[in-house]
């Protein structure tokens, strides 16, 4: 599965620290949004059976895979055949949703056991192709990366801590 993290400057992460420690950094209003917007994100790239960071679309089913899948699963799309994975990663508080929001953090994501076999970079099963699903477009990123910064220099700002130039690395 993907991991979206941000860089601080080192000034920045020494005032984030002593805030965080003094209790007086929540970025939760700010973090929840982008959990809506993740979720929004995957569930796009669900329907469309695309990646968001590549131009093509997820590889199709093999023939014979997409002929049992027509019988027993009628209409279903590419790793869809429950729903379970589907729901767990765009559905808050669903079955398997991971959707922790700390004051200084946050994780999205599944516990859907089946969904790291298709979703990651690590090695697979023979034929079994990787379709990503968690990783979020760079435009969404940098929209998400520029909330948290203006979030981080209000919180800076209320604190009385003056910034000057950038907070993230």
């Amino acid at each position: 599965m993907s991991n979206f993290s941000i860089k601080l400057t080192p000034e920045s992460q020494v005032k984030i620290n002593a805030m965080a420690r003094a209790g007086k950094l929540d970025l939760r209003p700010t973090l929840n949004v982008i959990g809506k917007g993740y979720r929004k994100e995957v569930d796009m790239i669900f329907d469309h059976q695309q990646p968001r960071n590549v131009g093509a679309r997820w590889p199709q089913l093999s023939t014979r895979y997409a002929a049992w899948k027509a019988a027993r699963y009628p209409g279903k799309p590419i790793l869809v055949r429950t729903g379970k994975l589907k729901r767990s990663m765009v559905a808050e508080g669903s079955p398997g949703n991971i959707s922790v929001i700390g004051r200084t953090g946050a994780t999205f994501g599944t516990t859907v056991e089946y969904g790291i076999y298709h979703d990651s970079d690590s090695p697979r099963k023979k034929g079994l192709p990787r379709r990503n699903f968690s990783e979020p477009s760079e435009r969404r990123k940098q929209i998400w990366v520029d909330q948290i910064e203006k979030d981080i220099r209000h919180n800076f700002e209320v604190n009385g801590i003056k910034v000057e130039g950038a907070v993230m690395a």
